[in-house]
């Protein structure tokens, strides 16, 4: 009898122990981190080279999948329905945070109960208005200026519907009194936008400096105004909206997040392994070629960070969608 109860013990503990060295054994298997944007994109660009960096740290692949669409939904949903294991992992975007909760009555998840924030990959993406230099202005109170003489005939393209740079254009139209026709771009984004801008098909977009380095450099598009409190230091010339129209601002940033119930140890791990990347020369120097503005936070700030952004953006969002849009 004490033979098999000293047996039954061993096994017990065996058992109980069992987690404990899967969870100290992290990462023994590639790790995945599915991303809202396409392939090529600066934000795709800028989790690879994190994921580079963990890949060399950690001795196991990191491997980024794109699932594009829905705002970040379609992303959103597949990190959500993963095991909480921490080899799935999402890029949440602003989108997917600040926009959808408030423009659907019901989605098919809890943004703040699903998912756990591990940290920033990229932070205050302040967005920004390019025009095509064949609108003749310069700065936002002359775009402002033309928009109002010809009401609805200065089209903007941006990301798709219910995206962060969408609804930047219609806080600009209502907010700001600028009428403006705003057309969101569901294929293809601001790429598609981008190029309607060459083709003289609308006339300018929203978005961060890091998704316009291509068409700022050959000269398609240029910056006229910032959506930022106060002027970005890298662009001191170029006014900010904020300066004609007080407290208008759009920032975009994207997460690394993880679905609800990871174990603390796997979260803390995660989370110092991004901080180390972002930390890193390759890291520094990729993101300043982009553009790209590093918030080395931790999962504590990222948290309060992505909260304050949902007071600013949850009420614009309900007043510019329709009831009958919401469901």
């Amino acid at each position: 009898m004490l033979r098999f109860l000293g047996a039954a013990l061993i096994a017990a503990a065996s058992i109980s122990a069992a987690p404990a060295l899967a969870q100290d054994s992290y990462p023994n298997k590639p790790i995945k981190i599915v991303l809202p944007v396409p392939p090529g994109s600066a934000l795709d660009i800028a989790t690879r080279a994190i994921g580079e960096q963990l890949s060399v740290r950690w001795g196991q692949q990191v491997l980024i999948e794109a699932r594009p669409g829905a705002g970040g939904l379609i992303a959103g949903q597949a990190v959500a329905s993963a095991p909480p294991d921490g080899y799935t992992l999402l890029g949440g975007p602003a989108s997917l945070f600040t926009i959808l909760p408030a423009q659907k009555d019901k989605l098919p998840i809890d943004v703040n109960k699903s998912f756990v924030q591990l940290g920033m990959v990229v932070g205050s993406g302040v967005m920004f208005i390019a025009v095509t230099p064949k609108l003749g202005v310069s700065t936002f109170p002359e775009f402002v200026a033309l928009a109002r003489s010809k009401p609805g005939q200065i089209a903007i393209g941006t990301n798709g519907a219910g995206t962060l740079p969408h609804f930047a254009g219609l806080v600009l139209e209502k907010k700001a009194n600028v009428p403006i026709t705003v057309v969101p771009y569901n294929q293809g984004g601001t790429m598609a936008a981008v190029a309607d801008i060459m083709g003289c098909r609308v006339h300018g977009t929203i978005e961060g400096v890091f998704g316009l380095r291509g068409p700022l450099q050959s000269g398609d598009v240029k910056l006229i105004g910032q959506m930022a409190p106060q002027r970005e230091p890298e662009y001191p010339s170029v006014p900010t909206v904020s300066e004609t129209n007080p407290g208008i601002s759009a920032i975009g940033f994207m997460t690394l997040a993880a679905p609800a119930g990871v174990p603390e140890s796997i979260q803390r791990r995660l989370a110092a392994g991004l901080r180390q990347a972002l930390d890193s020369p390759a890291v520094k120097k990729s993101y300043a070629d982009l553009g790209v503005l590093i918030r080395n936070y931790t999962p504590e700030q990222t948290k309060a960070f992505v909260e304050n952004e949902q007071k600013i953006w949850w009420p614009l969002v309900r007043e510019f969608t329709p009831p009958e849009a919401r469901n």
